[in-house]
């Protein structure tokens, strides 16, 4: 389906960009997790450059992060390696898509619901 206004990238292409920086918060959110109950000093390091950078660009943030220090080089090595394992093995694609239906789905009739009974002024019972 064409989509007016995507410019060179494609819809799919822009999801799948949302998704890789998604992998790097998930890998992030792994990552401290394992560090809090083993590597105390590390989560800290690892949550103190959170709290200063922000998530929204994955690979930004791994790049910065790889440039803090020699550990957070390690760090950022880390989260690059969950990220790349949970892509591959853990994120089950089928389920997003049926997910992402079922919300749109889902939304639709309530937004339509909601407008219907605003409009008609009938009581939701």
């Amino acid at each position: 389906m064409f989509v007016p206004g995507s410019g060179e990238t494609s819809p799919d292409a822009q999801a799948a960009e949302n998704l890789h920086n998604f992998f790097t918060f998930v890998a992030v959110k792994i990552v401290a997790g394992k560090l809090q109950s083993y590597s105390r000093e590390a989560h800290e390091e690892l949550m103190e450059f959170l709290s200063r950078n922000t998530l929204n660009d994955g690979d930004g943030f791994c790049r910065r992060l790889m440039r803090e220090s020699p550990r957070h080089k390690v760090l950022a090595l880390r989260i690059m390696e969950v990220r790349s394992a949970y892509s591959k093995r853990d994120f089950e694609r089928n389920n997003l898509q049926k997910l992402a239906r079922m919300m749109v789905d889902s939304s639709n009739t309530r937004l339509m619901r909601e407008y219907v009974l605003e409009t008609s002024h009938i009581e939701d019972k």
